[in-house]
């Protein structure tokens, strides 16, 4: 046994996760029975780190539901009893056992004990958290009931905190798609697309500012704040150019790029809002713009013609992206040769930018995103008050191998 593991923490340094290693790194089950995930690989894994006297340990009963529900159709469950997060796991396998059936009644499979994190951390555990080996949804777990989801072909496709409920739609969704074979997805891919992720590169994504929060964008500090106008006048814009402002909102930024290009350009507004489409419609008709054409899109893509457009904005949106990997590669072919896609972002690195954490990205975090997905920095913009300004073009030598690209 010791023997197999130390093998397979030489393959976690050197491997990104594949089906044959995650499917083969050895566990004993809660009877002291050797077995791996090879045993469940013909369908979807839900891996569960779990605890009997932690605050979350109802959650065992979602899990139950979760079986009972998706057993049948494929999915399997394998809870990893740990004591790692506030000594709450302190009890023997048996108890454990005992503790599981008599509580809630629990069917799904289960594990002998083990540790979850430091360099004692099981095989599985290291090679689900180290970046090397899990790229895009890597990170050390916080506390106890924290989930991932793996494909039939062994890769990680969602993670799920401790305080996503098993039953929650955010999971139950992620399931759902991850039982389907690819020729479903593919036909499903239009109408549902995938599942949204809360997670991504070990960033929490932020929620999307309802377009009840509109007057906000226009508040008439902003300038102030944000010195638009100097942001606006770095984009470089021609007359003539085709743009694109991705989550454009009411049109704050939309109308000064539209302004620029002029009536021979077109600046294409996108929204998943279609609230938000409307005001800026409104203000751009008050305007006497003719230039605009407005996008409602779906969640998982701009909905953006191909090779339409010589520049794409994304103005303090991107870190609220749900499917990241499908947006940019939606960009990606909407962008014509040599274009140009600019983040704008609130700076996470300094703590005096009075906007929440989780709307907030580091310059290093959307550079390795970004480069993740393809793209390279071509240049920075850094005499904002508040905000990054990240100008990319697309890396033609980049491996994108493991990244969504669906659609």
């Amino acid at each position: 046994m010791v023997r197999l593991i130390l093998v397979f923490q030489l393959l976690v340094s050197c491997l990104a996760i594949s089906a044959s290693l995650i499917h083969e790194v050895p566990f004993r089950t809660i009877e002291g029975k050797l077995t791996t995930l090879s045993d469940f690989k013909e369908g979807p894994v839900l891996i569960v780190n779990v605890a009997s006297e932690c605050g979350y340990t109802g959650q065992y009963a979602g899990l139950q539901i979760l079986h009972e529900r998706y057993a049948k159709r494929g999915l399997n469950i394998v809870a990893f009893p740990c004591n790692d997060f506030g000594g709450q796991e302190p009890g023997s396998e048996e108890e454990i056992k005992e503790f599981c059936k008599k509580k809630f009644n629990v069917a799904f499979s289960m594990t002998s004990k083990v540790k979850v994190r430091g360099e004692d951390s099981h095989p599985l555990y290291k090679l689900l958290t180290e970046e090397k080996t899990n790229p895009t949804f890597f990170g050390h777990l916080k506390w106890n009931f924290e989930k991932f989801l793996i494909d039939r072909d062994g890769k990680v496709v969602n993670r799920f905190r401790t305080r996503v409920r098993p039953t929650s739609d955010e999971l139950t969704s992620a399931i759902e798609w991850a039982l389907m074979d690819n020729k479903t997805q593919k036909e499903q891919y239009d109408k549902v697309g995938p599942p949204p992720l809360l997670e991504y590169c070990e960033r929490q994504i932020a929620r999307t500012m309802h377009w009840q929060g509109a007057p906000w964008l226009m508040r008439k500090v902003r300038e102030e704040e944000e010195r638009t106008s100097e942001m606006v006048k770095e984009l470089k814009l021609k007359p003539g150019m085709a743009v694109a402002d991705i989550g454009s909102g009411n049109g704050y930024h939309t109308l000064m790029m539209a302004e620029i290009i002029g009536n021979k350009g077109t600046a294409y507004a996108v929204d998943i809002q279609p609230e938000m489409l409307r005001m800026l419609e409104d203000r751009a008709d008050k305007a006497g713009m003719k230039n605009i054409k407005s996008i409602e899109n779906r969640y998982w893509d701009t909905d953006l013609p191909d090779s339409s457009i010589d520049f794409a904005l994304m103005a303090d949106v991107y870190h609220e992206f749900s499917h990241p990997e499908q947006m940019l590669s939606s960009i990606r072919r909407a962008l014509k040769p040599q274009g140009i896609v600019t983040l704008l972002e609130f700076r996470e690195e300094d703590l005096k930018v009075p906007i929440k954490p989780e709307h907030k990205m580091s310059k290093e975090q959307v550079i390795k995103e970004m480069k993740k997905n393809g793209f390279k920095l071509s240049r920075s913009y850094d005499k904002l008050p508040w905000q990054h300004l990240l100008f990319f073009q697309v890396d033609t030598d980049a491996d994108l191998k493991g990244v969504d690209k669906s659609g």
